[in-house]
């Protein structure tokens, strides 16, 4: 098995947060009717309209919270997907988890930094499911959802393409702030058994769609100049005081 370090997952907080307020806002509107037709406060016009007005904040702002929720949890159960998998890769291979980086006014968080004496490459998981549509030079992709009864929903998505571009740069520029220059690539992997992807990429742009392909891509990749075992080892000194630091 490969060496794996993780650094603390910051969207866990945020998902535990997020739950407590879709039950505090779920339950909130059934307290204030209760309270408004058991204290009889519908005699009054304007404790009347507050209630209203009040309810209706709540279930707003229980749809926004929800949906941010679902997408917090998706990209969770990708990420725990994503490292189940390169555990598979073997001895060998260095694997950060979570990684914050930042170089600069730049910050990012990695979702995997796997490094070996072949390569470094980042890899970027999304657990979308159903029709993604998108190409290299787009800001947004948009991810499209048929469901049994035919309705279609439509979300946009920011380009993971150029998200990694600029995961890409901060990694590359912390290297060279440590005088270990080297070549980065990067991988998007779809972790959902269920997606279905229509891309224009560059060549240069790598995409896997399920754990064989990218498995077989990593086993196989080689950049275009080996690592040597000391640079190797200071680079991953580098990124595991990085992953340990936060």
């Amino acid at each position: 098995m490969p060496d794996i370090y993780k650094h603390g997952y910051d969207n866990f907080k945020k998902i535990t947060v997020l739950f407590i307020l879709q039950i505090v806002l779920g339950i909130l509107p059934v307290i204030l009717l209760v309270c408004y037709i058991g204290f009889s406060l519908y005699t009054n016009a304007v404790l009347g309209y507050i209630f209203i007005a009040v309810m209706a904040l709540a279930a707003f702002w229980n749809f926004y919270i929800t949906k941010r929720y679902n997408a917090l949890i998706s990209g969770f159960r990708g990420e725990k997907s994503l490292l189940k998998s390169v555990k598979k890769l073997g001895e060998g291979y260095t694997v950060f988890a979570n990684l914050p980086v930042r170089y600069k006014k730049n910050r990012s968080e990695i979702d995997l930094l796997v490094i070996c004496d072949r390569f470094i490459i980042i890899i970027e998981v999304k657990n979308h499911s159903g029709y993604i549509y998108g190409d290299h030079k787009a800001e947004y992709w948009t991810q499209r959802k048929i469901y049994r009864d035919g309705k279609t929903t439509e979300t946009v998505m920011t380009s993971p393409i150029k998200q990694m571009r600029r995961q890409r740069d901060i990694i590359k520029s912390i290297l060279r702030a440590n005088d270990l220059d080297q070549w980065v690539d990067t991988v998007l992997y779809f972790s959902a058994p269920s997606v279905h992807l229509y891309l224009d990429l560059n060549d240069s742009d790598n995409v896997c769609s399920n754990e064989k392909e990218l498995l077989e891509f990593l086993r196989s990749y080689e950049s275009p100049k080996k690592i040597d075992a000391e640079k190797l080892e200071k680079i991953k000194q580098l990124f595991r005081d990085i992953c340990k630091n936060g």
